[in-house]
């Protein structure tokens, strides 16, 4: 028979309940975000963080510290490609409103999956509720369909992955590891001057592949050292995969200049329609019949110029008309390169459900 196995430590488990339901509800409230969120995680910290400090295993430092200290440079070093741009930071106030917060759930986290370790029902659903806490929803609900697809790439996904991760290691180590990888996430815009001019892409392909490459290095060289993995002869692919993540590094920091955008209607058929991936490239020289990808207030088109004077006169392949939108140069993000088919269709679906009517 199945036996059912009970939550444990349910005080610590309802506390993170009741801060994630408030967590939506006030998440663009200034003086939550400033006073009452870190001062939850202040009094949280004074009772609990104590009681659990160990001296942590010095290879398990030593990886943290060396893989997130390398992937801060690579970071700062992209600037020098995409450029930088002047970042306002108070160092003193992030520590307070940022820092401490990290600290707060990853020790709840910690104790949380500590406690459930042999349930994994209840490890999941610990996860996905830290999860929900960290995601802006309105900022979903009310975000145009482009956009929300930028957001899901770049900070979505990303707050997936990273909690997967540090559900991982509170599983397997401790809790102070997660503090140390999250706290360097957070080192160039909390306290830098200055932070590399990045886009959503880069942003979101940089921390999966970061948060990939600390899994594989902890799961290879820490945690399987005793128990080797029962499928050993596919730890071939480990080193296979860092390089394939440092392929995408060099992609994602524009070496190879290309960049990807869904699209969410068929003014282009039958080149490519609703639902695809282009790919574009930002070039210079722009012709007649180059198919260009411009912004146009909040949404980005895609769409072929069909003649050039003092702008660029644009028309979809499928329109009647061209388009009445008076195209600037520094309006055009790139042009057309080639494209995926059916790859953006999980952008358009979830812009779907958070944008639809009731």
């Amino acid at each position: 028979m199945f036996k059912r196995k009970n939550l444990k430590n349910k005080k610590l488990f309802f506390l993170l309940i009741i801060y994630t339901l408030i967590n939506i509800l006030s998440y663009n409230n200034n003086f939550y975000i400033n006073l009452i969120n870190p001062l939850f995680w202040s009094c949280f910290l004074v009772i609990y963080y104590h009681q659990d400090l160990k001296i942590l295993n010095k290879k398990e430092i030593n990886i943290t510290l060396t893989i997130s200290t390398i992937f801060l440079i690579l970071y700062l070093a992209s600037g020098i490609i995409v450029g930088f741009s002047k970042n306002s930071y108070n160092p003193f106030i992030n520590l307070w409103k940022v820092i401490l917060p990290i600290c707060g759930i990853e020790t709840m986290r910690y104790k949380l999956i500590k406690s459930n370790k042999n349930n994994f029902g209840i490890m999941t659903l610990i996860t996905i509720i830290i999860i929900m806490s960290e995601i802006n929803f309105r900022a979903i609900y009310i975000s145009h369909n482009i956009i929300l697809f930028h957001y899901f790439i770049s900070t979505i996904i990303p707050i997936i992955a990273q909690n997967i991760l540090f559900t991982y290691l509170s599983l397997n180590t401790h809790y102070n590891i997660s503090i140390i990888i999250r706290v360097f996430n957070e080192v160039p815009k909390l306290f830098l001057p200055i932070i590399p001019h990045s886009n959503w892409f880069i942003e979101g392909s940089f921390v999966l592949i970061k948060f990939l490459i600390i899994y594989y290095l902890f799961r290879s060289f820490i945690f399987n050292k005793k128990n080797r993995h029962p499928f050993k002869n596919l730890e071939i692919l480990y080193p296979l995969t860092i390089i394939t993540s440092t392929l995408l590094v060099l992609f994602m920091l524009g070496m190879f200049n290309y960049r990807p955008i869904a699209i969410l209607s068929n003014s282009m058929n039958p080149i490519f329609g609703r639902g695809d991936v282009v790919i574009y490239k930002r070039e210079e020289n722009i012709l007649p019949g180059d198919i260009i990808v411009f912004k146009y207030k909040s949404q980005v088109i895609v769409h072929r110029v069909v003649s050039i004077n003092e702008y660029y006169v644009t028309k979809g392949d499928a329109n009647n008309s061209i388009d009445y939108i008076k195209v600037k140069k520094e309006d055009i993000k790139g042009v057309y390169q080639f494209h995926i088919k059916y790859l953006g269709y999980p952008s358009i679906w979830l812009n779907e459900f958070f944008t639809m009517e009731n």
